[in-house]
């Protein structure tokens, strides 16, 4: 097994042990978005020998450092995304040469950064004030779906009873993290395929497919709930919105790239005939 398949199997195991764990879709979508990258740009990993060079030690030090993020509390939790981009970081140091790395790194410091910074004061408030705006535009969606497929659950702005239960549209319910993970996945999809115009804006606009997406994933939780009992929709609620992100994400990117490629196909005929000509 070649250096970098191996490091892109232990990111994926890595990303898939911390979500077990703490059940944090921030951590799975970076998580992800790491290990696509390392995917796409396993052939230019360069490989080095593992000796006592400044970035060994470095990622040595980033390692060992790491536990720290999940011993220590950083205001009122934690923090094991800071644990997965330091892992994953100071590992690609021992391994590889760090320009080759850049790419991958600058997610993981990326995913360091989101989860220090919103641990401020000014940052939690400038995300709490977001959160609001998309949770109210995902309960008014939500409440056009109950009247439209005339679900017997009543809803008042964002508190759903069913039955005799309440369900609360909160801030973790809103979308924003899929949403702005959604755009950074999307800027670094252009970067690597060095995507100009048409298709560079069609991968932006797929954002606006998460609202109406989540509103899609809260309604089918609560029908859920409606004839299976909320037990069945908490047991729903962890997995289904991220299933359906991943899904959505690929299918949305599978249709641009492929609509860019039928379109690029024509304009290389004519230079084709001239050739044989």
């Amino acid at each position: 097994m070649r250096r970098s398949e191996g490091f892109l199997i232990f990111s994926l195991a890595l990303t898939g042990a911390l979500f077990v764990i703490y059940r944090s879709p921030p951590i799975l979508y970076f998580g992800l978005l790491y290990a696509m990258v390392v995917a796409f740009s396993r052939e230019r990993l360069e490989k080095k020998p593992i000796n006592l060079s400044a970035s060994t030690i470095t990622g040595v030090l980033l390692i060992v450092a790491s536990p720290v993020f999940l011993l220590v509390r950083f205001g009122e939790y934690p923090s094991p995304a800071t644990f997965q981009a330091f892992v994953l970081v100071g590992t690609s140091l021992v391994l590889f040469r760090p320009r080759s790395t850049v790419g991958p790194n600058l997610i993981a410091a990326a995913e360091a950064l989101l989860a220090m910074s919103s641990r401020s004061d000014f940052v939690d408030a400038m995300v709490a004030r977001t959160s609001d705006i998309f949770v109210d535009a995902t309960s008014h969606l939500v409440r056009g779906l109950i009247y439209l497929f005339d679900v017997p659950i009543t809803m008042n702005g964002n508190v759903a009873v069913i039955r005799n239960s309440v369900v609360i549209i909160g801030s973790g319910c809103s979308g924003l993290d899929a949403f702005v993970l959604y755009l950074l996945a999307s800027l670094l999809l252009i970067y690597l395929r060095k995507s100009r115009g048409r298709e560079a804006a069609l991968l932006l606009l797929g954002a606006l497919g998460i609202i109406p997406l989540n509103a899609v994933r809260i309604f089918t939780l609560l029908v859920i709930g409606y004839h299976s009992g909320i037990s069945f929709l908490e047991l729903f609620h962890s997995h289904l919105g991220d299933l359906m992100f991943i899904v959505y994400v690929f299918a949305y990117w599978w249709w641009v790239l492929k609509k860019k490629g039928k379109t690029s196909a024509p304009a290389e005929e004519p230079q084709e005939a001239e050739e044989n000509n």
